[in-house]
């Protein structure tokens, strides 16, 4: 008797009710968002803040910066820049042509918030319905890394992965 009233009380409850709406809003298998920040080739931010990484790759990691040089005295000595821009540089750079400020479609998997990190998992299709993952890959400027359980469009990745590799692009170029 007791327990029933109590979930009673907790299902009527306003902070309930707010909650469950959160729980069934992550819950979703598909959610149309605004993308507001590229962090990484594979980590954006959204338009309420929540991270989340692309599925099914892994970037090249951050943007090398050269090592500073200095004199005898201890100044930093100025070195002529290359000409030649880093993958990860290009990687980003597409990235966030592919992405910000753009209204995708966000689809999960089998696990969409993974470890700890906080992040979310997703799969993002941008508004011409082309699968940015892919995209990414296509173009050679991400690694594929296929992490069971989520192996929903494992395919469509090794796909377009190969697609890289045959034709010597980014990665697959060097």
């Amino acid at each position: 008797m007791i327990l029933r009233m109590l979930l009673v009380l907790l299902l009527s409850s306003p902070a309930w009710a707010q909650n469950s709406d959160d729980l069934f809003n992550y819950s979703k298998k598909q959610e149309e968002v605004l993308v507001v920040k590229v962090l990484a080739s594979d980590l954006i931010v959204l338009e309420d803040g929540r991270h989340v990484k692309l599925l099914g790759i892994e970037s090249l990691g951050p943007i090398p910066h050269p090592l500073a040089h200095y004199d005898e005295k201890g100044h930093i000595i100025e070195m002529p820049q290359e000409p030649t821009i880093s993958l990860q540089e290009q990687a980003i750079s597409y990235a966030q042509d592919l992405l910000e400020n753009k209204k995708v479609k966000l689809e999960f998997d089998v696990d969409s918030t993974g470890t700890s990190n906080g992040y979310l998992y997703a799969y993002i299709f941008l508004p011409d319905k082309r699968m940015a993952n892919a995209e990414l890959l296509r173009m050679g400027f991400v690694k594929l890394k296929i992490i069971p359980p989520n192996v929903k469009y494992e395919d469509k990745l090794r796909a377009a992965y190969q697609e890289a590799k045959k034709e010597k692009r980014g990665l697959d170029g060097e």
